[in-house]
This record gives structure tokens, sequence and C-alpha cells, in this order.
């Protein structure tokens, strides 16, 4: 992995391009913060959470453009909203291409690390909460208090939601949204390789 990716962000045809830094230690946009009149910098240890996803752009009778999103949240609260648009097709491939390796990215330095931290806690049997879920040594525990043992918890990813259920009762579960949702992408990472493990060594 290089130690650093730089890319510009350009939100809309009229906007100026922006500098995006991504490294192991921070990120940093050129958005130009109107409290302080610098760019906005997380640290790594600010950083808290991510969303992403595609909205369309819809006509009276045709979709006519896309918006790629991505949020970066820091621990105060603050965003960095990173926008790429494409009307009509026009660099449609290069834009999806500067969308998906900017989440790569964002996984790569950072989201990878925090899914790691959770799953140490895991192992020390330690309970703890992602999004709305409260995570058990037994299983995971959803909002309405219902419990999914983890022999009986399975997952579907979609393009663009990923969802929990119980194999014996369809009406516990939850569904996430990439877009909406902050962090879907940490419980996908944690809850896939808590099964996995829990596949390959059932003792765990």
């Amino acid at each position: 992995m290089e130690e650093s990716f730089n890319c510009f962000i350009k939100s809309a045809f009229y906007d100026r391009k922006r500098k995006l830094t991504i490294t192991k230690d921070c990120i940093e946009f050129e958005d130009n913060d109107l409290v302080n009149g610098q760019n906005t910098k997380f640290t790594k240890e600010e950083i808290e959470s991510f969303r992403f996803g595609v909205k369309w752009l819809n006509g009276y009778s045709f979709t006519f453009g896309r918006i790629y999103s991505i949020d970066i949240k820091n621990k105060e609260g603050k965003i960095i909203k990173l926008r790429l648009k494409s009307i009509y097709g026009i660099r449609k491939k290069e834009l999806h291409h500067k969308y998906a390796t900017i989440i790569d990215q964002l996984l790569d330095f950072h989201f990878m690390d925090i899914s790691k931290n959770y799953l140490n806690q895991f192992k020390k049997n330690e309970k703890f909460t992602l999004l709305s879920i409260h995570f058990l040594p037994e299983g995971i525990q959803l909002k309405n208090n219902k419990i999914i043992l983890w022999e009986d918890l399975t997952s579907k990813q979609y393009h663009n939601k990923y969802s929990l259920f119980s194999k014996t009762n369809k009406n516990v579960y939850l569904i996430l949204e990439y877009n909406s949702d902050w962090n879907t992408a940490v419980v996908y990472s944690v809850v896939e390789k808590i099964l996995l493990d829990k596949k390959e060594s059932p003792t765990i």
C-alpha cells in the first residue's frame, strides 16, 4: 500500500478542483473551512465513521445523471463531504473509478483498523455497540432488544444495503443502508469476520 493517496474532487461543472489527501495519519480536504479559512483535516484519532452511495438524478420520465457521495465524520460530528456528479453519462466511468478508489483507500488507511479494534474487543469477550447493534459474546442485540444468537445469524449483501436476520424467525432482522447509515461497511467487516471465525472454529 502506498504511503498516501491524492486526488482532486470537482463536485460540479462550475466548481473548482479541490485536493483530497488520505494518509495513514489523517484525511485532509481542500474545502476551505468557513470557520478558520483552512482546509478540513481529521487526524486518525479523530476519525469516527463514514458512509457512501449513489444518488440518481431523475427527470420526468428518465434518469439523466448520478451523484457519487462519500461522507467522513469525526468524533466531534464534523463532516467532510465529497461529491462527484455525472450528467448524461459524461465522465461516468472515470468518476465511478475515482469513487471506488476513494472508498478503498479510506478502508485501507483507516476503517479496517477501526474494524480490527472492534474485533479485538469481541475476542476479549467485551461488549460494544456499533450503530444500533449491541455485540455480545452470544450474539447481537437489536434496538427492539431482540437477540440473534451467532449460530442463528445470517446475512445478505446487496449493492447498496446489508441485512442481518435470524435463520429461525424471519420477523427478526435489521437492514442497513450504506448511503445513510454510518459505518455500515465496518459492521459488515466485523460481522462477516466473526461468522467466518465461528464457522471455521465452532468453539470460538
